[in-house]
């Protein structure tokens, strides 16, 4: 039998400082990364930081006051949905990784990682198809075709793996599943199926949307400005100390 992962809670954990894989199937379009000036700020900042700092990972925090709080570890700009502070959990379940030195924009899942754009498409279709089938009622299981190959990667595998998607509309109203079924050999007992039901689908909607993202950005740009600053400065009078 298949493995199927119900993504009934968003409560399988990630560990924030999963080591970056260089994946040459999965590219992002660059949605933020170059055309938001702060993260272009904030990127131009940390890649001169680490031109001298080889072995230090820093972590600099956004407004801890603020109800999503963006934050940057090593070379990465993470965007929480959840949970939106981490401090609220010792791992990130839900967001967005911008990779600011290789220009890329991923969805963290569950552990798993999804192009952004490639990603968003599918929710954006699904949450549109959700809002247009409000009143239809799905007297047996129907499934409509949404992506013919998307790549994930997942945390113990070296390559990307390949997905379809489709959408099932079901149980009258209310069943509406988008449904990721990894691509190869049916008789592949090893084969994974993904599974997102209308809530999550309405949760990520919103917490992919550019005004979320975007706005938990700007929201924290000046306090994770500042910190890098601090360091910065810091190194430079050490540096006039130990001549």
């Amino acid at each position: 039998m298949k493995k199927i992962f119900l993504f009934v809670c968003l409560v399988q954990l990630l560990g924030c400082n999963t080591p970056e894989k260089s994946s040459p199937e999965i590219k992002s379009k660059n949605t933020f990364i170059g055309v938001s000036q702060d993260v272009t700020k904030i990127e131009t900042q940390i890649l001169e930081l680490y031109k001298e700092v080889k072995g230090i990972q820093y972590k600099f925090n956004g407004n801890m006051s603020n109800d999503v709080v963006s934050y940057v570890t090593g070379k990465n700009l993470v965007i929480p949905i959840i949970p939106t502070k981490l401090e609220d959990a010792d791992y990130l379940s839900l967001g967005l990784i911008m990779d600011l030195e290789k220009k890329t924009e991923m969805v963290i899942l569950d552990g798993l990682r999804i192009d952004y754009l490639e990603f968003k498409k599918i929710i954006d279709t699904a949450n549109e198809w959700i809002a247009k089938s409000s009143g239809f009622r799905a007297e047996n299981p129907l499934e409509i075709p949404l992506v013919d190959k998307i790549y994930i990667e997942f945390p113990q595998s070296k390559e990307p793996r390949a997905f379809e998607g489709t959408m099932i509309f079901s149980d009258g109203t209310r069943g509406r599943e988008v449904l990721l079924k990894e691509i190869g050999d049916p008789k592949d007992e090893t084969l994974v199926n993904l599974s997102l039901k209308r809530d999550h689908i309405l949760h990520l909607a919103n917490g992919l949307s550019n005004l979320y993202i975007q706005g938990a950005i700007a929201e924290n740009y000046q306090n994770i400005q500042q910190e890098i600053d601090r360091v910065k400065t810091q190194y430079t009078e050490l540096k006039t100390i130990i001549k």
